[in-house]
Order: structure tokens, then C-alpha cells, then sequence
């Protein structure tokens, strides 16, 4: 259940899930950094920068790992060894360490490690799934989507796992949560107004709640750019996943990949002029396919000049990109 969850929950909010991780403030095992075999080829830009790097979750080594690899695909290497499943990393905002979601008896459990791969510690304990970690722009505090209240909700806990807090308190189903850059609000995913999903926006405090996208398909996993004047998100509703682009008040929804495979989870490069983003389109299938070759893609933020970063055969997926150097 677990391998299908990476990319089924954040792409559609269809909660499958079975992950899990380890005891609050916790050491576990320093993980080695090993560096993966090199990516044939990587696509090259003039614009990507070899200090950007974008991490990923990969199946490459036989089990769900952390990855990092430069903005253009070189450099591929894996951050984690570990016999669970490492999954959804995502950069502190000084870049100095990744916070990301480890399984454990079923369950998934937030953690943190440096950057390179080095000191890897649990920060929630808690028998219900807790995953989808993601810094506040200041560093103080981590979002994360959890279970634990009998429904997935939004939560909040200082960065070094204390004082967890549930935000949306609502019986419907809340997850996917991102910050916007300038720490006072969060979007996330949110099934409250009885459509499949929609992307909403509230407060850092979890108060006024507000439905940015009120579409009958399914829109979620926001990303915000840099500046805060948009939101990225997946949406079906040209009748398959794609990536979209609006104002961050909602208005002007734009498709930004307009292919017919499965193109879903996106993240902003440093200076907002590219997204990385997974699909399948090189599995040669027309219909949406949730384990089928995905890999990391990039494309300008016009939706212009998509390409693969990742080329291999196994899952590649849920880019998350540095912070600027």
C-alpha cells in the first residue's frame, strides 16, 4: 500500500496509505551517502545552475529511498539506506537539512537528516500515519499531513518536533499542506466543500479557511512560487492529471503540461523560472497510470520546454528543489 501512496495521495487524495517511523527526538542509524550510477544523457539547460539541487524519492535501489541530484539531472545520489520506505523530502530553508517521511511497522513517522544523508532523526511518534513534511520559510516549524485525529488533517510542530498542533480541525479530509514564502499562510488539500478535493488557503494559525480552486474534479498538492504570487497544483479536470498554475487568490487556473499521460507533483526552482514535476509520459501510455515509469521533469513556468531529469527505469518522483544558495 505504501509504494502506491507517494504518488496516488498527493496527485488525487486517494488515501491508501500505510507508512510509518520512529520515537520523537530519536537517533537512528546514520545512513552511508552512496552515490548512484549516473543518469545516460541528463537533459541540459543553459538556466540550470549546478548549484540547484532537487531531492526525490526513488525505487531505484529496490525500496522507496531519498535522492539528490543537481538542477540538471547530474549528480544523482542517494541520501538514505534504510530497509523501510524513505519518502516526500523536502529542504530546510538554509538548505542544510531534509525533512521527509520513514516507515516503521506500517506506519510513516516525520524525520529529519542533514543535507548530505548524515544524522537522520525521528520527530513525531504517533501510531496513525504522519507524512508530507514540509519547513515554514523561516525554519522554525514543520507542517505535516497525520491521521491521528481519525481523518487526515493539517498539523504544525516547532522544527524540532515538539509542540504539535492540529491546524484544520475539520471531519472532512485535510492534507498536502505549503507554506507560502512569506510564512502567514498555508495552502492544502481539502475535501470540506464536498467536491473530490480542492486547493484551500488559510492562515499560519489554521483560521480563516478559504477554497481557492471550488472545482467537481480534483484539485490538490499546492506549491507556492517564490514570490507568492501564484500556486502550482495537480488537477484532473481536462480529464487527466495534470499540472496547473493560478493566481494565489485563485483566480486564472492555467494548464501548464497539457499532455495526455500523468504529470502531478510540483515544485518551484529558487528564482521561480522552472518547475520540476513527475510524469509518465515516457511510458508511451495515454491514460493515467500511477506506477508506471514515472520520472522528475522540469519545465520552464510557462509550461515550455519540459524535460527528463531523472531517465530511469524505476520510480522516480515528489521532487522537492533547493532553497537559493
Amino acid at each position: 500500500m505504501w509504494k502506491l501512496a507517494p504518488l496516488i495521495v498527493l496527485a488525487f487524495g486517494m488515501i491508501t496509505l500505510a507508512s510509518a517511523c520512529g520515537g520523537e527526538g530519536q537517533e537512528v542509524p546514520s545512513a552511508p551517502t552512496v552515490t548512484a550510477t549516473p543518469t545516460e544523457g541528463p537533459a541540459t539547460s543553459p538556466s540550470a545552475a549546478a548549484t540547484d539541487r532537487i531531492a526525490f524519492a526513488s525505487t531505484r535501489d529496490g525500496n522507496w529511498e531519498i535522492y539528490v541530484m543537481n538542477g540538471d539531472g547530474s549528480g544523482q545520489t542517494r541520501l538514505t539506506d534504510n530497509p523501510g520506505e524513505d519518502s516526500f523530502p523536502a529542504w530546510s530553508p538554509d538548505g542544510s537539512k531534509v525533512v521527509f517521511g520513514r516507515e516503521r511497522d506500517g506506519q510513516s513517522e516525520i524525520c529529519v537528516m542533514n543535507a548530505d544523508g548524515t544524522d537522520p532523526r525521528y520527530l513525531t511518534n504517533d501510531p496513525a500515519p504522519d507524512w508530507n513534511p514540509v519547513w515554514s520559510p523561516d525554519g522554525s516549524k514543520i507542517t505535516f499531513s497525520s491521521k491521528r485525529d481519525g481523518n487526515y488533517e493539517v498539523y504544525v510542530m516547532n522544527a524540532d518536533g515538539t509542540g504539535q498542533t492540529n491546524l484544520t480541525n475539520n471531519p472532512a479530509l485535510d492534507m498536502s499542506p505549503a507554506w507560502s514564502p512569506d510564512g502567514t499562510r498555508i495552502a492544502f488539500t481539502s475535501q470540506r466543500d464536498g467536491n473530490t478535493d480542492d486547493v484551500y488557503v488559510m492562515n499560519a494559525d489554521g483560521t480563516d479557511p478559504r477554497n481557492l480552486t471550488n472545482h467537481p474534479r480534483f484539485d490538490s498538492g499546492p506549491a507556492w512560487s517564490p514570490d507568492g504570487s501564484k500556486i502550482a497544483f495537480n488537477s484532473d479536470r481536462d480529464g487527466n492529471p495534470e499540472v496547473y498554475v493560478m493566481n494565489a487568490d485563485g483566480t486564472d487556473p492555467r494548464n501548464l503540461t497539457n499532455d495526455p499521460d500523468f504529470d502531478v507533483l510540483p515544485s518551484w526552482s529558487p528564482d521561480g523560472s522552472r518547475i520540476a514535476f513527475t510524469s509518465d509520459r515516457d511510458e508511451g501510455q495515454e491514460e493515467v497510470c500511477v506506477m508506471c515509469d514515472n520520472e522528475v521533469y522540469v519545465m520552464n513556468a510557462d509550461g515550455t520546454d519540459p524535460r527528463n531529469l531523472t531517465n530511469n527505469p524505476a520510480e522516480d518522483t515528489q521532487p522537492d528543489w533547493s532553497p537559493a544558495p
